[in-house]
């Protein structure tokens, strides 16, 4: 090497620019004045660096702009503003016929399947029941790694839903599970060797765990299930992500009679109210804003023994990410006397008139625009059939038909909708090309006799004589994401058992009941395209890019909790169980 005599370097001792070194040291070199017998940089004593290969890591920058990468699916609602809009377009109205299969998983399990895919640079994760999550390379199908979890044999008649798990989260090179039995798991996302796990509840309660976390500031965020076992209270924790810490917790219902909250509880009846958190949240990172759902209270159709607005169940909670302090809440069914929890999903949108709103199809069988940063109420609309209310107050507060509240000495009929409600947990999808929310929903109503019935713990809390579901079938919804306007409808045999997707290519993509899954335009419904998966759906709808070409993924396996296994009796008479995910693109 030549002399450099502007820095005044002797010949025979090497030099290291900057940048040189800086570029060695990326590729592994550690470097230091005196292990490469070299002078440092001007005004550096030593210089050091470290590299290590960490596939697939996910930064929080990644998690933040999660909507603006066409190619990965990060979140649950694929952002943070749960919209389940993709910007993909290899896939088109004008070549959607031309969909195959291209490879198939099998989950080796007869469960309900309620999961679906979080895809990172090509791999995908995705759960199965029993809480077993798959590593798989998103163009072949290969099996990198999986994870199965040993869950306790005496589990089973504590599950509200069968052994349902809805995904996983991701951040930095973890992959976050929540399980069953009460934990939060981080698995290495490279090997799926456990890093750490961190118990949150005694499943013994009736207390689980079924739905993927939320990852936003560094924290895991998980809600619980089982709130319908034992009026188990709901809570939405936050985690250190690195660690599994306990950062904070929130209580959906009240703990304590000096909460105010207790005070909208007749005869202290909060303190076997239920409201679990059992859906996956959204975070609005402007404002720094976790909005999580929170579920019905209990005994589910007694509403006699729990007089009040019963706060807060049925709800939509607007949470400190920092802190878990409440800032605000809208609530959308006060003392709910049909299990119309209020977990469904909220989508985050700046609508035609400058607004920023959510949006949230509730199990009541209303479409919302909530004010995202006050909980004002802008408009409420029926996704379909509804008479469990006449009209709506000041706020969107619903006026209730006295007629349809379940009494005990009669059984109440033709309550509409069904306790599955005129939306269920299947979430509804956002496309900011056409300004429209898709929404799957459900076309049915259903005969309620109550009862009463004493509190144990781990035991149901129902309340019910008579339950009865009436014939009934749904589709897909299309409103104006500003005015509430019904633009088109799709309907089908079936009730609506899967979330939606909506892409640049201007389709929809959902899956039914019967096992078939759909692509329909987005601007006008028209179905383009379906395949028999074989066995219903009940699982989300996701697309991602694999080795430069997209594909859509499709978890499948009938079954579900609440009154879907009486529907799937019927249904099986035609089909077998089964779960799996199939991936579709276009033809080579």
């Amino acid at each position: 090497m030549k002399q450099n005599n502007q820095l005044g370097r002797k010949a025979s001792r090497p030099y290291f620019a900057p940048g040189l070194a800086i570029g060695l040291a990326m590729a592994g070199v550690c470097l230091s004045a005196h292990a490469a017998d070299a002078e440092p940089p001007l005004g550096v004593d030593v210089l050091e660096a470290g590299f290590k290969w960490r596939p697939n890591y996910v930064s929080e920058d990644m998690l933040l702009n999660a909507g603006k990468d066409a190619n990965n699916w990060l979140h649950y609602g694929k952002d943070y503003q749960g919209t389940r809009f993709s910007q993909l377009t290899q896939i088109t109205k004008e070549n959607v016929k031309k969909l195959v299969p291209k490879w198939n998983l099998s989950f080796g399990v007869n469960d309900a399947q309620d999961s679906q895919t979080t895809v990172v640079n090509g791999r995908i994760y995705v759960t199965a029941s029993q809480n077993k999550v798959f590593s798989l390379d998103g163009t072949t199908g290969r099996m990198l790694w999986k994870y199965e979890r040993s869950l306790p044999g005496d589990l089973g008649p504590r599950l509200c839903c069968e052994a349902v798990n809805r995904g996983v989260a991701v951040f930095k090179d973890k992959v976050y599970l929540a399980t069953l039995d009460g934990y939060v798991v981080a698995l290495n996302n490279t090997t799926g060797k456990v890093e750490w796990e961190v118990k949150l509840a005694d499943y013994k309660s009736g207390e689980i765990y079924t739905s993927m976390p939320l990852v936003a500031k560094g924290k895991v965020i998980v809600g619980n299930s089982g709130g319908d076992v034992g009026g188990n209270v709901g809570r939405i924790t936050a985690l250190d992500a690195d660690t599994g810490k306990v950062v904070w917790e929130t209580r959906t219902r009240p703990t304590d009679a000096n909460d105010p909250a207790a005070k909208t509880w007749a005869s202290d009846s909060w303190k076997t109210g239920g409201v679990s958190a059992w859906l996956t949240g959204t975070y609005d990172a402007k404002t720094n804003t976790v909005l999580w759902g929170a579920g019905n209270p209990t005994p589910d159709f007694d509403p006699a023994v729990r007089l009040g607005d019963n706060l807060y169940s049925n709800s939509t909670l607007a949470l400190d990410a920092d802190t878990g302090k409440l800032k605000f809440h809208f609530q959308y069914t006060p003392n709910d006397s049909w299990d119309y929890d209020g977990n469904n999903e909220v989508i985050l949108v700046d609508d035609e008139k400058g607004r920023k709103v959510w949006l949230h199809g509730d199990r009541n069988g209303h479409l919302y625009s909530i004010d995202r940063n006050s909980g004002k109420c802008n408009w409420v609309v029926p996704l379909g059939r509804v008479n469990w209310v006449t009209g709506f107050g000041p706020n969107c507060r619903p006026i209730v038909n006295p007629d349809k509240v379940p009494r005990y000495d009669k059984v109440v009929t033709d309550i509409a909708p069904v306790l599955d409600g005129g939306k269920e947990w299947h979430p509804a999808a956002y496309s900011p090309q056409t300004k429209l929310v898709y929404v799957p929903f459900i076309d049915g109503s259903m005969d309620i006799q109550a009862k009463k019935q004493e509190w144990k713990r781990g035991e149901w809390f129902l309340s019910s004589k008579v339950l009865k579901a009436n014939s009934y079938t749904g589709g897909v919804k299309a409103f104006n994401a500003t005015s509430g306007e019904l633009v088109w409808s799709r309907p089908q045999s079936t009730p609506a058992t899967s979330g939606l997707l909506a892409t640049a290519g201007g389709l929809v993509f959902s899956g039914d009941a019967e096992g078939y899954f759909s692509s329909m335009t987005d601007d006008t419904g028209e179905t383009l395209w379906r395949f028999n998966v074989g066995t219903g759906i009940h699982g989300n709808p996701t697309t991602f890019t694999a080795g430069g070409k997209q594909y859509v993924a499709i978890v499948y396996g009938p079954g579900g909790g609440s009154l879907w296994p009486l529907v799937y009796d019927e249904l099986f008479k035609h089909q077998n169980r089964g779960g799996g995910m199939m991936v579709f693109g276009l033809p080579d």
